[in-house]
């Protein structure tokens, strides 16, 4: 135990001198924890180190307790997951047509409007859940509902409307009466801005070898979908409590494997492999993934106060390391000096997809750098290893490789994924 606890320190240490990771981790079998510590800083401007106790915002793992939420109004007869929105969203836009279920699926064609030009823009400015609706109900849709999965943070938003409608209470109310409490989560919950947050973290970006703020970011824009912070420990008392919040027959519909697009199965709000579990996240500032392997009961939980922290390297690894299985160490990467003849070969706008999602990438140069910039997200250096392969920190990392197809590869937070590049207007073939 003492030594696999040296290992676990010694993987996350690396992570963390080389600037990779902020934040606090736990490793858990069952009800026994066999590893849990913070690293880095909370707070910079401060010196208040991270510890197990820290308060994170975690991003899309909001959408997992809104999925358990409609789960719950389902066993007490509100609902019904195939029931057409209209049902309780009336007026909504094809809501005869969009059901529940492919809200929680990501099937609805719904466009997301966290991906849309301009979001950055106005992240900082309070909004009420109707301005977000409203910024997205007229959109054309993007396909027939159920034809196919496009991740939507738009549909999660209206799950929020719909919890609240048929509960009577607030968003934020319903989770902490029916699944915080319940399981003495008393560090989760909806910071809407107003209330000091004890222990929270404040996010970062890292930048060569130097620590930046990142953007104020208003949590009301991300709401049922991405609006929670939690610990590591609370996230472990909701693995171990997750059967007092429903029962085994919505548990098995909540990770059941309902749509697959690129290479990823879905369940409601979480991505499902053989024998795996896994809820993850990404916002401005933080990254997090809870994991949850079955045949075992392993679980592990990483949430970082750094964007574009190595979450799922560090997540793979200390589950590599509590089922003795063969794992690394990170190592420093090499940066090397490319022509800018043969950065200009590689700008252009590239377009790709994930979870079903389409998003476009710019890629150009400035001086002597290659920049990208991902709608969403703030543009950043591509930093090269070779004239054909180039490192950057986007939500995570990313290596990303330019073939002479004219494609790009990217491996981005340990998922892969095809970018093609879009032919100039007038271009013939």
């Amino acid at each position: 135990m003492i030594l696999l606890r040296r290992r676990m320190h010694a993987l996350v240490s690396a992570y963390t001198k080389l600037g990779r990771f902020s934040g606090a981790v736990l490793v858990a079998r069952g009800e026994r924890v066999l590893f849990t510590k913070g690293y880095g800083l909370a707070s910079h401007e401060h010196d208040v180190p991270n510890t197990p106790a820290t308060a994170f915002r975690i991003g899309s793992q909001t959408k997992t307790f809104t999925a358990i939420a409609i789960l719950q109004l389902q066993e007490r007869g509100s609902l019904r997951v195939h029931d057409p929105i209209e049902r309780h969203l009336p007026g909504y836009p094809r809501g005869d047509r969009i059901t529940l279920h492919h809200l929680l699926t990501n099937t609805s064609g719904i466009p997301d409007y966290v991906t849309t030009e301009g979001f950055t823009r106005v992240m900082g400015t309070p909004h009420t859940r109707r301005q977000l609706i409203d910024e997205f109900r007229d959109r054309p849709p993007l396909f027939e509902p159920g034809e196919r999965m496009s991740y939507s943070n738009s549909g999660w938003v209206l799950l929020g409307e719909v919890i609240e409608r048929l509960s009577g209470l607030t968003y934020d109310q319903y989770l902490r009466r029916h699944l915080f409490t319940p399981l003495a989560m008393h560090h989760t919950g909806l910071d809407d801005g107003r209330q000091l947050v004890k222990d929270q973290a404040r996010g970062y970006m890292s930048a060569d070898g130097r620590i930046i703020p990142t953007p104020h970011l208003d949590n009301s824009n991300q709401d049922a979908a991405g609006a929670l912070h939690s610990t590591v420990e609370d996230l472990h008392r909701c693995n171990r409590g997750r059967h007092r919040l429903l029962h085994p027959d919505s548990l098995a519909q909540l990770v059941k494997p309902h749509v697959e697009a690129d290479g990823t199965a879905y369940g409601y709000g979480c991505a499902v492999s053989p024998g795996r579990f896994e809820s993850s996240g990404g916002t401005i500032g933080f990254v997090s993934i809870s994991t949850r392997y079955e045949s075992d009961g392993l679980f592990v939980s990483m949430l970082s106060n750094i964007e574009n922290a190595a979450f799922t390297d560090i997540e793979r690894g200390l589950a590599a390391i509590a089922r003795s299985e063969p794992y690394e160490l990170p190592s420093r990467r090499v940066f090397v000096t490319v022509d800018p003849a043969v950065l200009d070969r590689h700008a252009g706008r590239y377009t790709m997809r994930y979870a079903g999602r389409t998003s476009t990438m710019d890629i150009t140069r400035e001086g002597d750098r290659l920049m990208a910039e991902v709608h969403g997200l703030a543009k950043t250096e591509l930093r090269p290893m070779s004239e054909s392969r180039y490192f950057a920190r986007m939500k995570g990392e990313v290596e990303l490789d330019f073939h002479p197809s004219g494609k790009a590869t990217l491996n981005w937070a340990g998922r892969d994924v095809t970018a093609e590049r879009e032919l100039p207007k007038n271009t013939r073939i």
